[in-house]
């Protein structure tokens, strides 16, 4: 009986092994893709454009959010849907975010599509999106060793 209990032991520990393993790789990986995008992830998160530059980032930032180890991958998906939902409004609308000169819709955007853009470009604002934004910024610094600016 103990020779099964050992054995059933180190069957246990041997097929954890690999889950660990690939969780430590996920967060190698995912610091990785952190450290190759550190400049542009910078230039997003201080640029003037403001939220032309992350949805011209979007791509990246789905990336990132599809890499994200799981303590952070909420944070994420808060941050990249308010992104996403506000790159659909500009869509839903057939406009881009260069068209609004000053801020101004453009004249012929209906008061229908330009609440649906103001209301997306306002969820990028939220506390729970700015959470979510400070998570990840934090989790670069903590674990990865990087500061973007989030």
């Amino acid at each position: 009986m103990r020779r099964s209990v050992r054995y059933a032991g180190v069957v246990a520990a041997l097929l954890l092994l690999p889950l660990t393993a690939c969780g430590e790789n996920s967060v190698e990986s995912y610091c990785g893709e952190v450290r190759e995008n550190r400049r542009q992830l910078a230039e997003m998160v201080s640029s003037e454009q403001g939220p032309e530059a992350l949805l011209d980032g979007l791509p990246l930032l789905r990336d990132l959010a599809g890499e994200a180890p799981d303590d952070i991958s909420d944070e994420w998906q808060t941050f990249l849907n308010a992104v996403e939902n506000l790159d659909a409004a500009l869509d839903d609308a057939g406009v881009s975010p260069e068209e609004f000169e000053g801020g101004r819709p453009p004249a012929d955007l209906s008061p229908a599509e330009e609440q649906a853009v103001a209301d997306a470009a306002s969820g990028l604002t939220t506390e729970e999106v700015a959470g979510a934004a400070g998570g990840i910024e934090q989790q670069a610094r903590d674990v990865c060793k990087v500061n973007f600016g989030l």
